[in-house]
């Protein structure tokens, strides 16, 4: 590889590249000319040449394969046959804008050249983390390097952080950012780990507030420092797996904050000696790469997460679940995940608990007129009229919440009848899962009335979508909690060795960082890093997170999918997301994390617009 920009594309289509091996298993036999054995050595090598080239080697294999007779039974597996899913087993996958199923895991990435450091040479560096063997290297590595580091080995408040920056910045430009990931407290490792992520996140606000407003003609560095596995967590090794917040947050900041400031994460082995780490990250340091995040074991070796396409079709039902079991869901009474669980509910019967914010209340219910009214905006005219009617001086906002509330319980109540249609027990439970104490009753009820959970399916999410140096640090918190503190509540009211399953919903936004999402990505990376752990330490409960694309639905509003389309971008149809979703189920959760997104351009959803 050299040291160029590399072309997102090309770097997504080099997945896709990979499955095209099961494509060439159908020609055995035919005969393939020496054109197409060059084209495709090409991709033989670590890095992609061009675009060109893939497509060029698509359009030789396709016209052989229209010459090719139709593989036996005993050569290709024939799909679903007991447990057929048409809506899956029909899509084209030889169609490079179909939806398809990826696996996440971590790969080899070596051969990279080195070139300039990206540590600038004058300056201060704020260096956030606890005092030990580690950070003392790493501050004598910095400081030798011409920075003036300024340590930080304890929580700070948002006003903490930001008047630290405004006293530092006295002494010198602020030129870099260092974030050891090594506070840990065994007895509450989750909330330190919260906490010491929480005082990351005010510190990047504050010091892009600064760099904005300095305008500097010198590029800053962000440097984050991880001790998982040296894989980024995919082994499922480390206890500390919820440091995957920084994963989602460095991503988002190389994408937000690029053009002032160099970002770069490294997941070391949490056994690396000192003088070892400083060698590896002298290397890495100088190495541009398209990632910002990379684990590097102790051997030398280079690691970065990749997806690799993989069918999705059942040829058998492993799953392993019964119409007694009871499966706790969030976020599951409206939007993409009460489509999902429709689908599954199908095809696998057990008994569902919805958990979700929203009371019924009767002042929501519809009523004959509203009944008619199809959306939102029809809705506000009607409530609008009726406030006025009644002499009630209300605002836009109230006229708008109460729209929006009578559409959500319609909603809401459309998918407990449909779901209850599918002869499966179901019931809904108002609970706020970021309230540990509220979720313990609500789920004490669930077990007295349906019988003991045996499974979760986290889809429950907000958006607050602002760039880090606007962002509210109250709304920032917000959806990361649903994400991170949802999740370790739900956990915490119940038995792990009894669990079959935990299903988490997360999205590409986790996988490639998103402009405006950091509290996004970073809840997503936890749970991408969760599933991990938790499927080695509970081999009995198959743990599984979901990076979804953007949906045809969902949270995703009508302006932002229309823009999305006009772009060419695939949306995740409802119908064909949901059956993924149940095949997985029916699979038997054979994956610790997949992505489910089309692949011609899944890396430019997350990129920021030029």
């Amino acid at each position: 590889m050299n040291n160029r920009q590399y072309d997102p594309q090309a770097e997504s289509l080099k997945v896709f590249w990979d499955s095209q091996q099961e494509r060439l298993k159908l020609l055995s036999g035919m005969p393939i000319t020496q054109d197409v054995l060059n084209l495709t050595s090409v991709f033989g090598e670590s890095e992609i040449a061009a675009f060109e080239k893939l497509m060029q080697t698509q359009k030789s294999l396709a016209a052989l394969l229209e010459q090719a007779p139709l593989a036996p039974a005993a050569s290709v597996p024939p799909a679903a046959a007991g447990v057929p899913n048409p809506v899956i087993d029909n899509l084209d996958l030889s169609d490079p804008r179909t939806v398809r199923r990826f696996e996440i895991r971590s790969v080899m990435r070596n051969g990279v050249p080195q070139g300039e450091s990206m540590i600038p040479s004058f300056g201060v560096a704020l260096m956030l983390g606890k005092r030990d063997a580690h950070t003392d290297a790493m501050a004598d590595y910095f400081s030798g390097k011409g920075l003036t580091v300024k340590r930080i080995d304890r929580n700070l408040t948002e006003e903490e952080a930001q008047s630290l920056i405004a006293e530092v910045s006295n002494e010198g430009p602020i030129t870099g950012l260092i974030f050891a990931a090594n506070a840990y407290d065994p007895q509450n490792p989750q909330q330190c780990i919260y906490d010491h992520t929480m005082t990351a996140v005010y510190l990047i606000k504050h010091y892009t507030i600064y760099i904005r407003e300095l305008k500097p003609d010198w590029k800053g560095m962000a440097f984050f420092a991880t001790f998982l596995d040296g894989k980024m967590g995919y082994t499922g090794e480390s206890e500390r797996y919820a440091y995957g917040t920084f994963n989602g947050i460095a991503k988002t900041l190389a994408i937000e904050f690029g053009r002032h400031t160099d970002v770069k994460l490294i997941d070391f082995q949490p056994d690396v000696a000192p003088d070892r780490m400083l060698q590896l990250m002298e290397q890495e340091l100088s190495i541009h790469d398209y990632w910002p995040e990379i684990g590097r074991t102790n051997d030398g070796n280079r690691w970065a997460a990749t997806g690799t396409f993989t069918d999705a079709r059942v040829r058998e039902n492993r799953c392993p679940y019964s119409a007694e079991d009871v499966i706790v869901v969030t976020g599951g009474s409206r939007g993409v995940t009460s489509q999902c669980v429709l689908a599954l509910m199908d095809k696998v019967p057990c008994k569902i608990a919805i958990l979700g914010r929203a009371k019924i209340l009767e002042e929501h219910m519809d009523d004959d007129e509203t009944a008619q009214v199809p959306d939102l905006r029809e809705m506000k005219t009607l409530i609008a009229r009726r406030f006025k009617a009644s002499g009630k001086k209300v605002s836009f906002q109230d006229i708008e919440k109460k729209a929006k509330a009578i559409l959500a319980q319609r909603e809401m109540l459309h998918t407990l009848r449909t779901l209850e249609k599918t002869g499966c027990t179901v019931k809904y439970y108002a609970c706020d899962v970021n309230n540990r104490e509220n979720l313990a009753r609500v789920m004490e009820q669930i077990e007295s009335e349906l019988g003991p959970v045996r499974g979760i399916i986290h889809g429950a999410g907000l958006l607050a979508d602002c760039k880090i140096w606007n962002k509210d640090m109250a709304r920032f918190r917000a959806v990361l909690d649903t994400k991170y503190v949802g999740l370790n509540n739900l956990l915490h009211c119940v038995d792990p060795e009894k669990l079959k399953l935990v299903v988490s919903f997360s999205s590409v936004a986790g996988y490639f960082g998103n402009d405006g999402q950091m509290d996004y990505a970073a809840g997503n990376e936890f749970l991408a890093k969760f599933a991990h752990h938790f499927r080695r330490k509970y081999p009995n409960c198959k743990a599984l997170t979901i990076n979804w694309g953007a949906w045809d639905g969902g949270m995703m509003d009508y302006i932002y999918r229309k823009t999305l389309t006009e772009k060419g971008y695939v949306l995740i149809p409802l119908e064909v997301g949901a059956n993924y979703f149940a095949n997985e189920f029916l699979n038997g959760l054979p994956s610790g994390q997949i992505l489910i997104s089309n692949n011609d351009k899944p890396v430019d959803l997350t990129r920021p617009a030029e």
